[in-house]
């Protein structure tokens, strides 16, 4: 099996060597990852800029390997590899293990899951992986992270993963006792609480930046958030085709006449 592994966190990110340690004996194994962390990038892509690339050894793990760092966003690796760098397409791509929960609508802000989705845009099975911590990202374990990283993609390889499969794991943050089990549940689409801290710059103007803690607003049960707030491993499907059939097939039943001709 071929394998591609990638994140947001960068290539010299902590999460990424664990992954590559806990997966590398499933097959051929190449890393392809941002140069520098890009969290919260979503699944933006670089246009303007060419896409420098360099081999990187990281010897900072168990199992020492060389990647492909790339100055481009998480999406750009994904799409670079498969296109570029790769003699063979994957047959699976990896992506994580990141540094903090992707839940709710966090996916559409999250590099890991952008990278992930950009495999499965190209009918390639993917599957992200991220760690929740309480305080600090220095809590996350993560050799038990990728522990339990393994333990679910060997559940998921016998259950069989499809072309295009999207697949979103979020485990809890380490306490004594969890996680106290997986549950499969659908994204929570909870607005966030968050808050945007003012100031004013040295020519007078206002500026402001967006605080690091934020908040879900509500949290509806059995969904990602609230089972990973539980303690449960939190899995789930996701698809990139973002169609609202229920309203298309109401807008569908609209009186559309011809448009207005067009001025002059």
């Amino acid at each position: 099996m071929r394998i591609l592994l990638s994140n947001d966190d960068g290539i010299l990110a902590a999460g990424l060597a664990a992954l590559h340690g806990a997966m590398c004996d499933l097959g051929e194994t190449t890393v392809v990852a941002p140069s520098l962390p890009q969290s919260a990038v979503g699944h933006s892509i670089t246009l303007r800029a060419p896409l420098v690339v360099h081999r990187v050894q990281v010897n900072d793990s168990a199992a020492p390997f060389w990647g492909n760092s790339v100055d481009g966003r998480p999406a750009d690796c994904v799409r670079l590899a498969v296109r570029k760098l790769l003699a063979q397409w994957p047959d699976l791509v990896l992506c994580g293990i990141n540094a903090g929960a992707n839940v709710g609508v966090n996916v559409f802000y999250s590099g890991t899951v952008a990278a992930a989705a950009e495999a499965a845009m190209l009918g390639i099975p993917a599957v992200a992986f991220s760690a929740g911590y309480d305080r600090s990202p220095e809590e996350i374990d993560y050799a038990r992270a990728a522990a339990v990283s393994r333990w679910v993609l060997d559940r998921l390889l016998a259950g069989g993963l499809r072309r295009g499969d999207l697949i979103n794991v979020n485990m809890p943050s380490w306490r004594p006792g969890w996680p106290l089990g997986v549950r499969v549940v659908p994204q929570s689409t909870a607005e966030l609480n968050d808050i945007y801290h003012q100031a004013v710059d040295g020519m007078g103007r206002d500026s402001y930046r967006l605080g690091d803690s934020y908040s879900f607003a509500r949290r509806p049960e059995n969904t990602d958030v609230a089972c990973l707030a539980d303690g449960y491993v939190a899995i789930t499907p996701l698809h990139v085709d973002m169609t609202l059939y229920s309203r298309m097939n109401q807008l569908a039943q609209t009186d559309w006449p011809a448009p207005p001709a067009t001025p002059g």
